[in-house]
């Protein structure tokens, strides 16, 4: 503190000294026109312009010389500030202390994703060492950067197709491109990523005694016949689509870590998540919300693919978070819905969005996409009842706070403008201080 103290201080000092420059400046080229029209006012009218305009040949445009001087000066003391600022000691978010029996290392794959980067903030602010393990194809160092540093904290750029040898007691396995336009983008890549990737982490919980979440999705029931859908559904998958390397991909993911837990005795939990939206989606990620937040902020046509009749359900990720440690906590084996069962149809949400952002896009109906799911909605009863979850935040809470981020991001226009979105402050007492 009283580093930062005095940094502010020096600060201060600097922008006094940057004042007191400019106002000396002001004043010498106030007393340089002072001087000329004084000094040879007895003489006759022809003589004293004569000796005006020689006078100020001797002071050429001096003003304009000790304002430029001056913003030089001026831009070189802020240099020196923004140096200075460097030296003061980041603040953190609050971190709650934990003894070394509480105290978890915990390992998060695409740590620096969407998800991942809320599920860092929450289990760094409850107090446990966080090891974030990504390559960075869709995550960004930006969004766990407030975390580098810190004495729990630690970044570690890496790709799970390769083996990571590191001693944890819990593993959030997340790493996966989630949008359409990332996973079809490089689909080989994909299905590496959530077989080898898997079994990779797999191994590594088996070699360490760890627990290993296993972050699965909706897209596993496909285009389901069965609604809403329950855990035990076991889906309608196109094989050879164009999805089926994410689809097929996290189906396998599954079974591989069934076959962990039967053969290895490999701690397993299993959760299938739905559509999920907040701060620090990726901006082009193709996704509905995003996509529709996107065009309405710009005024830009909110383009609908298909009738606009397929309908899903959204939920905010600090729900979703809440829901991933609790299932960690939990001694529930068996895969587990994590979404909002409140439906809605595109068309319905597309309207929403315009409205929330104020401004008047029109809807605009393009093709539809090959193998896009129709009706999209979980059944939550196995989470209601094994963990105590369900989500709590409105869908419109949400949403401003999403539109509020996106703002910003798009009024972006330098690197050090940097659209920093705070962790949330949470409680933790029904998750039993996420022990």
């Amino acid at each position: 503190m009283e580093m930062v103290i005095g940094a502010r201080n020096v600060k201060q000092l600097l922008v006094l000294l940057i004042s007191g420059f400019v106002v000396l400046c002001l004043y010498r080229s106030w007393a340089y026109t002072e001087k000329v029209s004084y000094s040879y006012h007895d003489d006759k009218s022809g003589k004293v312009y004569n000796a005006v305009e020689q006078t100020m040949s001797q002071y050429p445009d001096t003003g304009s010389e000790n304002l430029q001087g001056a913003q030089r000066q001026i831009k070189e003391l802020e240099k020196k500030i923004k140096d200075l600022e460097k030296r003061i000691p980041q603040r953190y978010p609050d971190v709650k202390y934990l003894n070394y029996r509480s105290r978890k290392r915990i390992l998060v794959t695409g740590g620096a994703g969407f998800v991942g980067s809320h599920l860092v903030d929450r289990l760094m602010m409850a107090g446990h060492e966080v090891i974030v393990a990504d390559n960075f194809f869709t995550g960004r160092k930006q969004n766990v950067d407030h975390w580098i540093g810190h004495e729990n904290f630690e970044l570690i750029h890496h790709d799970i197709v390769n083996p990571l040898y590191i001693e944890v007691d819990e593993i959030y396995h997340l790493a996966s491109p989630a949008s359409p336009p990332h996973y079809m983008y490089n689909p080989v890549k994909t299905i590496k990523t959530n077989t080898v990737g898997t079994i990779n982490m797999l191994g590594l919980a088996k070699r360490v005694g760890a627990r290993v979440l296993i972050a699965s999705t909706s897209e596993v029931y496909g285009d389901p016949e069965v609604h809403p859908q329950p855990e035990s559904y076991w889906g309608h998958v196109n094989p050879i689509g164009p999805r089926a390397c994410y689809d097929e991909g996290k189906r396998v993911a599954e079974t591989l870590s069934y076959a962990y837990a039967k053969q290895e005795k490999v701690d397993v939990r299993v959760a299938r998540i739905f559509n999920t939206f907040g701060p620090r989606m990726h901006m082009n990620d193709g996704r509905v919300v995003s996509n529709f937040i996107l065009q309405a902020l710009k005024n830009e046509p909110i383009t609908i693919y298909g009738h606009g009749k397929q309908t899903r359900s959204f939920q905010y990720v600090s729900d979703l978070v809440d829901g991933l440690i609790a299932l960690m906590a939990s001694n529930y084996t068996l895969p587990v819905n994590l979404g909002n069962p409140t439906e809605h149809t595109i068309e319905e949400f597309a309207s929403m969005i315009n409205q929330l952002v104020g401004k008047s896009s029109t809807i605009k109906q393009v093709a539809a996409v090959e193998d896009d799911p129709q009706r999209r909605k979980p059944d939550i009863s196995r989470a209601k009842k094994y963990l105590g979850w369900e989500p709590k935040v409105p869908l419109m809470a949400g949403l401003r706070k999403t539109v509020l981020y996106f703002e910003k991001e798009i009024q972006r226009a330098t690197q050090e403008q940097r659209n920093f979105y705070r962790p949330e402050e949470r409680t933790f007492s029904s998750l039993q201080d996420l022990k």
